[in-house]
């Protein structure tokens, strides 16, 4: 199916909300982001076509920045055909894989889930005054999808330690959220999921992982671009917020790989899936600051 052209329409959208408001990425910076509630489902395939156009999704809407004076919001998305992981991206596959389990299914609303969320994202200095903790807030951003949606999870023995909401298009797969227990933070369970979930994805037949939003000038964001190679929407900021977007490619780091001069210990040296791109995809340790409309203040 790869190569096929998107020629699935969007439906309809009903505009929820569409204001100027301060930027949550970039203090100083006025922000407009309208968000559209699609008034049917999302098809794998308008999936697809939703995330190619710079869409990203929370909960049952979509949103894409239409900032007034500013272009820093580049939706960022991996070529899993192409990817290569780093040395120390090699090295916490090696150190999650077969001690950490993972699960798939829809996504639920429990206790535990609500519990780590605001753990996460308090320990991340995620949460603000506006930010919801409830779980009806938890089940209408991260239960709720207006897109096939499904949970990853990934349990040590019996006990949930981190949770990802994946879209699932037909070519494309968008990481809408993840958190983790930050007694875990040692593991990577950022780094981990991102490389697991791009191995299903592969095994799907996909060739896109979508990240969320990149800004330049946000430190919270900066793992997103990691991974290499990858692509970002940029949009020239005297275009149409609609149109004259496009994705660049950016094949290696500027200043090459953090870790290459970094050698692995025996002990993490062994059989990585990380000469096969088909079995890796890459992730960040930070992974808690989603893509959302900036209205929602449950970054």
């Amino acid at each position: 199916m790869r190569g096929e052209p998107l020629v699935h329409a969007l439906p309809p959208a009903r505009v929820l909300q569409d204001r100027l408001e301060e930027c949550v990425y970039l203090p100083g910076e006025i922000a407009r982001c309208p968000a559209r509630s699609p008034l049917e489902a999302l098809t794998p395939e308008q999936l697809d076509l939703a995330l190619e156009q710079g869409d990203q999704r929370v909960g049952r809407t979509v949103f894409r920045p239409e900032c007034p004076a500013c272009n820093a919001c580049e939706p960022v998305r991996i070529d899993m055909d192409a990817f290569r992981p780093t040395r120390a991206q090699r090295r916490t596959w090696v150190r999650n894989e077969g001690v950490v389990r993972v699960e798939l299914g829809t996504p639920e609303l429990t206790r535990r889930r609500v519990s780590l969320w605001n753990r996460h994202r308090r320990e991340r200095g995620l949460l603000r005054e506006t930010s919801r903790r409830d779980p009806v807030g938890y089940e209408d951003w991260l239960v709720r999808s207006c897109a096939p949606t499904v949970e990853v999870r990934y349990l040590l023995g019996e006990r949930l330690v981190a949770v990802s909401l994946l879209d699932l298009g037909r070519t494309s797969a968008n990481s809408a959220y993840h958190y983790f227990d930050p007694e875990h933070a040692r593991l990577g369970l950022g780094v981990y999921s991102v490389m697991k979930e791009m191995e299903l994805c592969r095994s799907l037949g996909m060739r896109w992982y979508y990240l969320g939003l990149w800004v330049g000038g946000c430190s919270a964001l900066r793992y997103k671009t990691g991974y290499h190679p990858h692509e970002r929407h940029v949009r020239p900021l005297d275009a149409e917020p609609s149109a004259g977007a496009s994705w660049v490619r950016v094949e290696t780091p500027p200043e090459g790989p953090e870790d290459v001069a970094e050698p692995a210990s025996p002990s993490e040296s062994g059989a990585v899936p990380g000469g096969d791109p088909s079995r890796l995809r890459s992730g960040g340790d930070s992974r808690g600051v989603p893509a959302t409309p900036r209205s929602a203040g449950s970054a």
